[in-house]
């Protein structure tokens, strides 16, 4: 009898000490934080006290910080949908273009079209006619994969995750899907921890009341804004999964064409020509260098959403820091 005691209370001893193990496990989370400023050049230089992350008011503890600017894996997933007005696709090429003369020699790219012709380029170091590829006639046979479609084949093509994997997504809107939706999509992007960025090519609209408090600054109100650089956009109407599918992986997007109905977007007004040039570089900027933050995560049956700011003594003596990070914790 005794001896039945003891085992049983050796084994009760022993899913305890399992479960604190499991517990403490969880709390250690690596996420990518991005720290911009309104022309899109990444700050350096910060350390973890300079970041305040709370849970439900409650502080989320951050261990480690350690600044990030090695190779990338980009993949352009770009609409080439023949409805496209002449503006949109010559914005593509100047994006992409703008892109890849920022890229450093080891990153590498790859593209993939979606909605309409165009060739798939795998993941190359090299620089090969991107631009051009978007008017030929790809191998594929059917349906033309909706634009989520395409960024879903994208994550496959990745294969095992490495640090700073991105997507671009360049596109008017992620509609016309054959398979792929945003719920799944945003799981992928989570499991192979890969961060989304978008170019749209039409309005964003903001839904998610959790993201839209993302970028906020001492200068800004929501998401509107107006700087001489990345420039002004406010999300009101418009693609209902574009914002918070790049927020939620630690990605943003910009609204480049077409976003106003009251305005003219005509490529050749060499102001919009470059404010086109310019967001498409503050997006490969942000790629290209992001601080790795170790965080300790709150143990929790289910996802939590989360803040990540700078904290108030950093802000008061610097240009307005836009920071961008997964938006959901756990679970654990």
């Amino acid at each position: 009898m005794p001896s039945r005691l003891l085992t049983s209370l050796a084994l009760v001893i022993s899913m305890a000490g399992a479960s604190r193990a499991q517990q403490n496990a969880c709390k250690a989370v690596e996420i990518p934080v991005g720290v911009f400023s309104a022309t899109g050049d990444v700050f350096r230089g910060l350390a973890a006290e300079d970041f305040v992350g709370r849970v439900q008011k409650k502080p989320v503890g951050v261990k480690s910080l350690s600044y990030d600017d090695g190779p990338r894996r980009v993949l352009f997933v770009v609409d080439t949908n023949r409805k496209l007005s002449a503006d949109s696709r010559r914005a593509e090429e100047e994006m992409i273009a703008a892109i890849l003369s920022t890229a450093r020699p080891e990153d590498s790219f790859a593209l993939l079209p979606a909605r309409g012709p165009g060739r798939e380029i795998s993941f190359t170091t090299e620089r090969p006619p991107f631009t051009k590829a978007l008017g030929q006639s790809g191998e594929k046979s059917g349906k033309e994969p909706g634009v989520l479609d395409a960024v879903m084949a994208g994550i496959e093509q990745f294969g095992a995750p490495q640090n700073g994997d991105s997507i671009v997504v360049i596109a008017a809107d992620l509609e016309g899907n054959h398979k792929a939706n945003a719920k799944t999509v945003a799981k992928a992007l989570e499991e192979h921890r890969i961060r989304m960025f978008g170019l749209a090519l039409g309005p964003v609209a903001i839904k998610n009341s959790v993201a839209s408090g993302s970028m906020t600054s001492t200068t800004s109100q929501g998401l509107a804004w107006t700087t001489p650089g990345v420039g002004d956009f406010v999300y009101e109407t418009g693609d209902e999964h574009f914002f918070d599918l790049t927020a939620n992986s630690g990605g943003v997007v910009f609204a480049v064409m077409n976003g106003n109905p009251q305005r003219s977007y005509n490529l050749s007004d060499e102001r919009l020509l470059q404010s086109v040039r310019q967001k498409a570089r503050a997006v490969a900027k942000i790629i290209s260098a992001y601080y790795r933050m170790q965080i300790e995560s709150p143990a929790s049956a289910h996802p939590e959403n989360w803040d990540l700011e700078i904290n108030e003594e950093i802000r008061k003596h610097s240009q307005p820091m836009f920071v961008l990070y997964p938006r959901v914790l756990g679970p654990c």
